[in-house]
């Protein structure tokens, strides 16, 4: 048995050393292919690098590099550039029709509103009533913020604030003045002199103011009421006998007619005339305007304005010369609203968003 184990034992190791001469012919071969790959260097000179079939097309591209590149993008049917690496924004019509919101030449999607506008202020307007929303709640639409060419994205920007001025109601303050009688004998003579009446509603109840006898062109001296709703407002300048024709029987017919000058209420200045006798009497209306400014957060802030008095509106730069005044109530029942602009007189019409009282 111990012999048949050296056996074994000899026999391994020539199978090794068979092995490893074998693996140094595989190695030394090896090497042999590796030097006609790549010939090492003889003599002092390089070897000759393989041709590049490509190397003119590398030579373009890394002289590039470095230096400016030109990527132009692609042309609309309309000739018209886009960027290449933004998308363009089109927009579908009620038709199906794509409209290329960057072009001009495509029909607007709201009028009058441009389509580029749309995208310089990055609003949306496939909405049927874009133009009217408020982007940036300033209480003014996007159409009026186009108009204006104010900034729709900023509530700090905005159209003149008198575009949203509203009237909430119209107070109304009405009484009669009469001429109710005289001293006069035939023709005016100094030293005559004149009564009047003064007639209110006051708490569903009529009130009658009556003057004294009251000579003409007096200054005070002539004011018709010392006392009541009318006290020291109006003033007897004089008192002129007129023909007329009646309008009952179409005959003429000789009369006293008062002149008499508001000197004291907002309608300083106006003059009334008045013809003698209790049916001849002439109803004053004085009126009060209540606004409100329908923006900016100003809509629960109201203005009470009297006839003719002048006023501001809040973040108005012209505020300290209170540019509008309330001029009076048209034969349609509207609030008369007058300011000076750019040299031209404007006028605005605000129909009461109550009856009057």
């Amino acid at each position: 048995m111990a012999n048949l184990s050296e056996s074994y034992d000899k026999a391994a190791l020539v199978i090794s050393l068979v092995i490893a001469l074998a693996l140094g012919a595989l190695v030394f071969m090896a090497k042999g292919k590796v030097d006609d790959d790549f010939p090492s260097n003889t003599g002092g000179r390089s070897a000759k690098a393989p041709e590049n079939p490509n190397e003119e097309f590398y030579k373009e591209i890394t002289g590039r590099v470095g230096g400016e590149i030109v990527l132009e993008g692609p042309v609309t049917d309309k000739e018209r550039k886009m960027n290449l690496f933004v998308g363009t924004a089109l927009f579908l019509d009620a038709e199906g029709r794509e409209i290329d919101l960057g072009d001009p030449s495509y029909p607007k999607v709201h009028e009058p509103i441009d389509n580029q506008w749309w995208l310089d202020h990055r609003i949306d307007p496939g909405w049927s009533n874009s133009p009217g929303l408020d982007k940036d709640g300033d209480g003014f639409s996007n159409r009026e913020e186009f108009d204006d060419k104010t900034d729709p994205n900023d509530p700090k920007s905005f159209p003149s604030v008198i575009a949203k001025l509203q009237c909430v109601e119209l107070k109304k303050r009405e009484f009669m003045l009469t001429y109710s009688s005289d001293s006069t004998i035939g023709g005016i003579k100094d030293g005559d002199t004149f009564k009047f009446n003064h007639e209110e509603i006051v708490n569903k109840r009529r009130v009658r103011t009556s003057s004294e006898n009251i000579e003409q062109g007096k200054g005070n001296d002539s004011n018709l009421f010392s006392k009541g709703g009318a006290q020291m407002r109006y003033e007897l300048t004089k008192v002129e006998q007129r023909k007329f024709v009646n309008p009952r029987n179409n005959l003429e017919e000789t009369s006293n007619f008062a002149v008499i000058e508001d000197v004291a209420g907002a309608k300083k200045g106006d003059i009334i005339e008045i013809k003698k006798g209790s049916r001849n009497g002439v109803i004053i209306k004085d009126w009060t305007a209540v606004l409100v400014l329908a923006a900016i957060g100003q809509q629960g802030n109201q203005l009470e304005i009297k006839e003719r008095d002048s006023f501001a509106l809040p973040f108005d730069p012209n505020a300290e010369e209170k540019p509008y005044t309330f001029a009076g109530v048209s034969d349609l029942g509207a609030a008369i609203i007058e300011w000076e602009q750019d040299g031209e007189s404007k006028t605005l019409e605000l129909q009461p968003l109550s009856p009057a009282n």
